[in-house]
């Protein structure tokens, strides 16, 4: 199924197209929203900036190792979470499922293109709200897609997403903490 037809679908029936689209284990559709929501973030936070292309493709295959990375650790903890709640999951669905919620940072592309064209209007002093925005909508799609595909309460759902911030909040706290005590090793 690609990706147009499968958006399509899901505007039509979203709980029996999520549940195809992610029950098909496809790793190259999650590493497509993978790869969309890195060029989200490299453009929204780049944008007018005379980035070259070397710079461009740099950046963006760092934040898609990134985006990876952060998919398997919550598409881990999440099912483990699930599993200890006696809720039949599978972590490459719920990785899929990390990884369609890629295509909505779309919306920041659309919010530094408005901000680049009028930067008279000062749009980048919102980028942080825009930035709280994608994140809640992500939250939202993946409650959400967690309660289609596994037929659970939206509490159970969302605390199994609330659960993996913990463990992610942590290994981005000492990845920051290793960063600047390399930094004043170096200095």
């Amino acid at each position: 199924m690609n990706l147009l037809k499968a958006y399509f679908q899901y505007m039509e029936n979203p709980a029996s197209t999520l549940k195809a689209v992610v029950g098909e284990k496809s790793f190259s559709r999650a590493c497509a929203g993978y790869l969309a929501a890195a060029l989200s973030w490299v453009l929204f936070f780049n944008i007018g900036d005379g980035l070259s292309a070397a710079a461009l493709l740099a950046k963006w295959a760092v934040l898609f190792a990134a985006g990876l990375t952060a998919g398997y650790l919550l598409a881990a903890v999440c099912g483990l979470y699930l599993d200890f709640a006696r809720v039949k999951a599978s972590p490459a669905e719920v990785f899929g499922l990390v990884g369609t919620a890629g295509f909505i940072n779309g919306l920041l592309i659309a919010m530094a293109l408005i901000s680049a064209a009028w930067p008279a209007a000062r749009l980048g002093a919102l980028a942080p709200v825009a930035v709280l925005l994608v994140w809640g909508l992500k939250l939202g799609y993946l409650t959400r897609g967690l309660m289609r595909l596994y037929d659970i309460p939206a509490a159970k759902a969302l605390g199994a997403w609330l659960v993996t911030l913990v463990p992610a909040a942590a290994v981005v706290l000492l990845g920051g903490i290793f960063l600047v005590w390399g930094i004043a090793l170096l200095f």
